[in-house]
């Protein structure tokens, strides 16, 4: 039966053998999960990848098998057992009599808002949670089978092949979900960490730090129940059965794959938090040198997949645009990770009310720390068509500086600065950022593009203000006093999400002593050397 045909079927709720109101469908580059009232049930698509060989029905019955003996030790109540899919006639159906079609493994469903990703989408994760978590991960990696077997498996030639092997099964991606200039950044710079971390890699393995581990640590597979006793309080899920090279690793490896989670959804913080707890609570403080190297392995394995992903016909429309998006941000992550803090893709406003030295700023990070800047006077003259120093007569709020005109300028603005982030470059974006949803669109738009963001919020005393606005001359910007007056009114106070980002510089000052700030702030986030 064809893949599409089987989906269609398992997708009416009489295909079930207990009371199912509606069946939600939910796809990856290798299986498909029905979501059936109580239950959950997950398909092996016939694939062979080279990495993974699930061509018969056979070789899927053994994975499924596999995938339930595994998981039981870090979610024993969830993976119920191994199930057909049967065909009696014309009707299909899970778990009944007739001719097996295919195998499926049953879990317990468990609640998408219980997960560690949504909880962190609705700000429901805290430090205390990521360290438990990080304890709990270090103490699964302890109690992990160790072996001569799993260590080769650690050894440096396999890890080699891991990381490039990624770079040849998604050659061509590229142009589609990678640019080609972060493809080849990316792949010199993994083959530089090799070379950097070779002899440590092999002494960790003849030392026997490997262990069969999860291997794929995700946010989405980590499901958290606060109200339950430990250890049903924290449930991990979806650990890789299909190819032992993947889950024989060395433990800061599969740890990474969370590290690495947490930053991509825009949560540093979190990363920080996390690899600090476990590193202390795996007494492995020397494994902290290898978390950016498998970090950046770990994105790259996403941004192969998810591109994979959005290659299969059977995937809906929409699910393979997601897939592209994701595709993307992983391929930048992992550029991130291992390129040189004064090289790494970002996204950098630098905002204030007009006359605060904020555009002075934003072209010294343009011409001192490789910034490609995009300046919002500019751009929102070039869309009126007018140029540069044209000035026009309109006053706040009317005219190019309508609530219109507004959405316009800042629509366009990201646009280009997602462009230039595509092609793994440092953005800096000149523009008064005075309302939350600008400030936020932006923000958000560097976590979709898995790059660190800031927000450099000038100030300085209005009569410094004055003066520079009295003085200037010959500039893109239209603002005066009286314009100044008016924005500082309708300012809006920061956000969650902005105050996360947010850094505020005294620029009534020196412009040296400004620049230094900017640069130290630049330090402290990793942007610069």
């Amino acid at each position: 039966m064809k893949l599409t045909d089987l989906i269609v079927a398992l997708s009416d709720p009489s295909a079930y053998p207990h009371s199912v109101d509606d069946v939600e469908v939910h796809q990856t580059h290798i299986s498909v999960v029905f979501l059936a009232g109580a239950y959950a049930y997950k398909i092996k698509k016939p694939l062979d990848l080279g990495f993974l060989d699930y061509g018969t029905l056979e070789r899927r019955l053994q994975s499924c098998e596999q995938e339930v003996v595994l998981n039981h030790r870090l979610a024993p109540t969830v993976y119920l057992g191994v199930v057909p899919v049967a065909r009696h006639g014309k009707a299909v159906k899970m778990d009944g009599p007739g001719e097996v079609i295919e195998w499926a493994v049953k879990m317990t469903r468990l609640p998408e808002e219980a997960t560690l990703r949504e909880r962190l989408r609705r700000e429901k994760v805290g430090v205390e949670q990521v360290e438990a978590l990080a304890a709990r991960v270090a103490m699964f990696h302890a109690d992990a089978e160790a072996s001569p077997r799993i260590s080769a498996a650690g050894r440096f030639d396999v890890v080699a092949r891991n990381a490039r092997e990624n770079f040849e099964q998604a050659a061509s991606h590229v142009g589609t979900t990678v640019s080609q200039s972060v493809f080849e950044r990316l792949r010199h710079l993994t083959e530089a960490a090799l070379t950097h971390h070779r002899l440590e890699i092999e002494e960790r393995a003849a030392q026997g730090v490997p262990r069969d581990t999860h291997g794929d640590l995700r946010l989405d597979h980590v499901y958290l129940f606060p109200d339950r006793p430990p250890p049903d309080d924290l449930v991990i899920v979806d650990c890789i059965e299909f190819n032992e090279r993947f889950r024989f690793a060395d433990p800061v490896a599969d740890m990474a794959f969370l590290a690495m989670d947490f930053v991509r959804h825009g949560r540093r913080d979190l990363e920080r938090a996390f690899a600090d707890a476990y590193f202390h609570a795996s007494c492995d403080e020397d494994g902290r040198s290898l978390l950016h190297f498998y970090a950046a392995y770990r994105a790259a394995v996403r941004g192969k997949v998810e591109g994979l992903t959005s290659r299969e016909p059977e995937v809906p429309a929409a699910e393979r645009t997601k897939s592209v998006s994701r595709a993307r941000a992983h391929w930048l992550l992992a550029l991130g990770e291992l390129e040189e803090p004064g090289r790494r893709p970002c996204l950098v406003l630098v905002g204030g009310l007009p006359g605060t030295g904020k555009s002075t700023l934003a072209r010294a990070l343009d011409e001192e720390h490789e910034f490609t800047l995009i300046r919002s006077d500019l751009v929102r003259k070039e869309l009126a068509r007018l140029t540069a120093r044209e000035a026009t007569t309109t006053s706040y709020g009317t005219g190019i500086y309508s609530s219109e005109w507004n959405d316009r300028t800042y629509a366009e603005c990201l646009k280009r600065a997602e462009a230039l982030l595509f092609e793994g470059k440092r953005v800096v974006v000149d523009a008064s950022f005075g309302t939350e949803a600008n400030r936020v669109a932006f923000l958000e738009a560097a976590t979709h593009w898995g790059v660190p963001a800031a927000f450099l919020c000038c100030q300085a005393e209005p009569a410094v203000v004055r003066g520079r606005l009295e003085s200037r001359k010959h500039d893109a910007s239209d603002a005066d006093w009286s314009i100044y007056l008016e924005a500082a009114a309708r300012w809006e106070a920061p956000g969650t999400v902005t105050t996360r980002s947010l850094c505020e510089i005294d620029a009534g000052g020196a412009k040296e002593r400004v620049h230094a700030r900017a640069t130290t702030i630049l330090r402290d986030l990793g942007l610069e050397d």
